[in-house]
């Protein structure tokens, strides 16, 4: 008989939910819009009925636990959320009580970043390597890093907040309070920020015909493949300012490879010429050229698949303890 987790991946603009089989395959998948403006209770009540209606599909058989996924630094053991940024309201608070009395389900949960690395080191790009660092470069950057073949967690299960990795002293300020974090600098929020800049000095560029409207990261990305000089600038500024951040991941954690996910993933060929120019001039020599940067496998399911494992590993746990 085939076993399900039954899995959430938050985030604040979408909820996923979908029953996952050890092997990673999905028997049930849903997709809903968050919503988060009309409030948490709101929020809990329509992933409460998604779960509800992916129990209906394996009826009478239940699933063997709860594996969510969420958008913000997380105690893990708790499932205390520490300021979520685009969960307004969530700070303090925990899904644990209410999905377990509701389901009947041992729950679980953990950072999306570190859940995707989970994720692809067991069903992805990831598969062929012991010591991987993945890293998600989307609206803000995240990651985290397995070591050994199992996810680092660190003290308190707060490691792998790569993109809180300080590149420049002083640099821009990052939505964490810090200054010249790799996510300030690096992420399609950045490339967002940079184009601006670059409009409101005046610089002549393809991008000022977005009517009016600051330029995302996909149209710089686009602008730059179709040869606007503005725009390959700040795909050259991000490139560099990625592989300065990569360089210290090398010589923390000397990984295998390094996988890389998120929206931005899918212009990783514009990225690495630059990135590998600066691991080049800035790694210890016996860190060239030894470490593949490789795109991530698994899209935007990659956090229903990491909780997956995550609701695996638990229920194993109570298993082999009794």
């Amino acid at each position: 008989m085939n076993q399900y987790a039954l899995v959430a991946d938050l985030g604040g603009t979408q909820m996923r939910v979908a029953l996952v089989d050890r092997v990673g395959q999905m028997q049930h998948w849903s997709m809903a819009p968050t919503d988060a403006h009309t409030g948490r209770d709101a929020v809990v009540e329509r992933l409460v009925y998604a779960f509800e209606c992916a129990i209906s599909e394996i009826r009478p058989e239940r699933p063997i636990g709860v594996g969510v996924s969420l958008a913000s630094p997380i105690d893990a053991g708790t499932g205390v959320m520490h300021n979520p940024p685009n969960l307004p309201g969530w700070d303090g608070y925990s899904l644990k009580s209410v999905l377990g009395e509701r389901l009947s389900l041992r729950v679980s949960f953990g950072n999306d970043a570190a859940l995707a690395a989970v994720a692809e080191h067991m069903h992805g790009a990831g598969r062929p390597y012991r010591h991987m660092v993945y890293m998600t470069l989307s609206t803000g950057i995240g990651g985290g890093v397995i070591i050994d073949g199992r996810l680092y967690t660190g003290a308190r299960g707060y490691a792998g907040e790569i993109g809180h990795v300080t590149i420049d002293r002083n640099g821009p300020t990052c939505n964490c309070g810090n200054v010249g974090c790799l996510e300030a600098m690096a992420s399609g929020t950045a490339v967002a920020r940079m184009a601006a800049e670059r409009l409101s000095s005046g610089e002549i560029t393809s991008l000022s015909g977005s009517e009016g409207a600051a330029p995302d990261a996909q149209v710089v990305f686009e602008a730059a493949r179709s040869g606007d000089a503005v725009a390959e600038g700040i795909v050259q500024e991000v490139a560099t300012n990625l592989g300065i951040g990569i360089v210290s991941l090398l010589h923390a954690f000397d990984p295998e490879a390094i996988v890389i996910g998120g929206g931005l993933s899918q212009s990783l060929e514009q990225l690495l010429p630059g990135m590998n120019r600066e691991i080049r001039m800035h790694s210890m020599a016996h860190q060239r050229q030894r470490v593949p940067i490789v795109r991530s496998e698994l899209g935007d399911d990659v956090g229903l698949l990491g909780a997956a494992v995550l609701a695996f590993a638990a229920h194993d746990s109570v298993g082999e303890a009794a």
